[in-house]
């Protein structure tokens, strides 16, 4: 039996390509998203998960529910691409049941577990009266703790690269926005423990996507919210496929 050769993509809205188009979400932004491009030069079938607004949290758990909710190893050849958002982004549970599959019309799979969260991004002030009412003081303990949440998001890095591992899954894990700054003395301790040939410039503190395009003077004029246009989705594609062709970190394609 032929296996389907998935290459599974994570992410926040610049995974997803938002805005390419000028709309947050589309079938014609994921499909010219980097990951999509990527998945098709390999010859892989792309199933793009990421949406609008994910925290780091939110991007590890869609990847796990995947494999708990889809994932079959009897007739699927899977490989994971995983690009991280900022670390000052929260998602506080809560027992109200969100509605965030509406802005990502176009997702391939959606994991149902985001709706369990409330979401707190910088710049976003809420739309219920609770949101406003708990959001400021979110804002605040994220501004006054950035270094706890970058060495909370590197565990996250470290459960999902020992997953995949476990499973003898092949997987790129690269940055849509910067993960650490050089004075977090106690991210330290973790940084040597993430494998640097599955990890594109995680190092590389200025080379995210959206900030590398940004600096290189590349502007979408269709955006509205910070996203890049087709351009440079290609050229971090061909980055990702130069990646992988160093390292072999995708595997049966």
């Amino acid at each position: 039996m032929t296996k389907e050769k998935i290459l599974l993509i994570a992410g926040c809205s610049h995974a997803a390509g938002s805005e390419i188009d000028g709309t947050e979400d589309s079938s014609y932004n994921r499909d010219h998203s980097f990951g999509n491009i990527l998945a098709k030069r390999l010859d892989m079938k792309p199933v793009n998960i990421a949406i609008v607004g994910a925290t780091n949290t939110g991007i590890a758990r869609s990847v796990l529910m995947w494999f708990r909710d889809v994932y079959d190893s009897n007739t699927m050849d899977v490989n994971v691409l995983i690009s991280w958002s900022e670390p000052i982004r929260l998602e506080i549970p809560h027992n109200h049941q969100y509605d965030y599959a509406t802005a990502n019309p176009a997702v391939d799979w959606f994991d149902t577990t985001q709706n369990k969260y409330m979401k707190v991004i910088i710049g976003w002030l809420g739309g219920s009266d609770e949101e406003k009412r708990r959001i400021p003081d979110l804002h605040r303990f994220m501004t006054d703790n950035e270094q706890y949440l970058q060495v909370y998001c590197v565990n996250l890095v470290l459960q999902l690269q020992y997953m995949l591992q476990s499973k003898d899954i092949g997987y790129i894990m690269c940055n849509s926005m910067q993960q650490y700054t050089e004075d977090n003395e106690a991210i330290k301790d973790f940084l040597p423990m993430v494998d640097p040939t599955k990890y594109y410039q995680m190092h590389e503190l200025d080379e995210g996507f959206y900030p590398k395009y940004k600096r290189l003077g590349y502007v979408n004029e269709k955006a509205k919210y910070w996203h890049h246009g087709e351009e440079p989705h290609m050229l971090y594609a061909e980055e990702l496929l130069l990646f992988n062709e160093e390292n072999t970190c995708l595997k049966n394609y």
